[in-house]
């Protein structure tokens, strides 16, 4: 659900020039909520909508996400994803539109109109390009895709319990799947477009992230002050390969408003595919692993981060890159968070969802 949030500037002299001031945190606006606030929940998009007797030009200067709500004190946080000063953030059609919406006089809260919501002409399917151009929240194609829910993955076995909460957006099946064949259709679409963005589409970075993001609203999991991507092997790197956390960690730090912390780095190549083909264990890896990985002093700067990776199996890169940060930033408390998860027995709790 979408909301417009009308701001009367003759009220108490806050107009688009003062935003700044009244940012909390650097991000975080407060709004007195009067209307709605059995409605709106954590992840809800708000656009703020400046009119009133001051010198500017009437539209939305703020768009931003719930990230807390006081139903006692009829307040809501949003986080600001963007926001102007100087001139409105829509375009001229888009504003009178706005304007039309919420020239009701004494109301501050509307829901933003679902017609005006026109579903793309989705590409996914073929060169993605409305996925490119970030298209994909209105897109059909993108709704019908079924993410993964808390009570149907259970919780990976090498993933350290010291995060927060795991939250994986799609089923991903491996070249060696329990489930053999008898797997649903929406879930071989989930499956193919990971591995599309895995062997180079860089356009399904959005989709993919909007996915983690959805997963995390669910979870009203949202109040983060980073988004820290594992790190891309360097003879992948050398290669040539796209660098799929850090698309994925930029994607998500415009959803949620925060910035992309790459506090992580391999000081050396290391391929987990290369090692556990050659019979060395999950926990030699770990090892090896953990021996290669670096975390930047930075680290420190930041106590909610969010560490993406692009897939979980068991867990285990998620694992070392928590207890390297641990090491430097004691106080931390991050989050996990994924593209896919990888159709194991050990984690799939409802088989149901799964198959045909």
């Amino acid at each position: 659900m979408k909301f417009l949030y009308k701001i009367y500037s003759g009220y108490n002299g806050f107009t688009p020039g003062r935003i700044p001031q009244r940012l909390l945190s650097g991000s975080q606006l407060r709004l007195g909520w009067r209307r709605y606030i059995d409605v709106v929940d954590v992840g809800n998009e708000v656009w703020v909508y400046f009119h009133g007797p001051h010198r500017f030009a009437h539209g939305v200067y703020v768009k931003g996400i719930v990230s807390k709500i006081d139903v006692d004190e009829q307040n809501v946080f949003i986080r600001t994803r963007e926001y102007r000063t100087d001139r409105p953030l829509t375009d001229a059609a888009t504003t009178r539109r706005v304007a039309e919406a919420v020239r009701t006089r004494n109301v501050q809260v509307f829901l933003l109109p679902r017609e005006w919501v026109v579903p793309p002409d989705c590409s996914v399917d073929t060169v993605a390009e409305s996925c490119r151009r970030r298209q994909c929240e209105a897109c059909l194609t993108w709704q019908r895709l079924p993410l993964i829910t808390r009570s149907a993955c259970g919780w990976p076995a090498r993933l350290p319990t010291e995060y927060r909460t795991f939250a994986p957006a799609y089923w991903v099946i491996p070249s060696r799947c329990y489930l053999y064949g008898d797997i649903a259709e929406p879930v071989r679409q989930t499956s193919e477009l990971f591995y599309r963005f895995k062997t180079g589409e860089e356009s399904l970075a959005y989709p993919l992230a909007l996915g983690i993001y959805s997963a995390l609203c669910k979870r009203k999991v949202l109040d983060f002050d980073s988004v820290i991507p594992i790190p891309l092997s360097p003879d992948k790197d050398k290669a040539g390969e796209i660098h799929r956390t850090r698309l994925l960690s930029r994607e998500l730090a415009k959803l949620l408003g925060v910035r992309v912390a790459e506090v992580l780095s391999l000081n050396r190549s290391i391929s987990k595919r290369r090692l556990m083909n050659s019979r060395y264990t999950r926990r030699e890896f770990e090892d090896m692993y953990m021996g290669a990985l670096e975390v930047s002093d930075r680290v420190r700067n930041f106590v909610r981060p969010l560490i993406v990776d692009d897939v979980c199996t068991e867990g285990t890169t998620l694992r070392c890159a928590l207890r390297r940060i641990q090491e430097a930033h004691p106080e931390c408390e991050a989050t996990a968070a994924t593209a896919g998860q990888m159709i194991v027995k050990a984690v799939v709790r409802k088989e149901g969802n799964l198959r045909a």
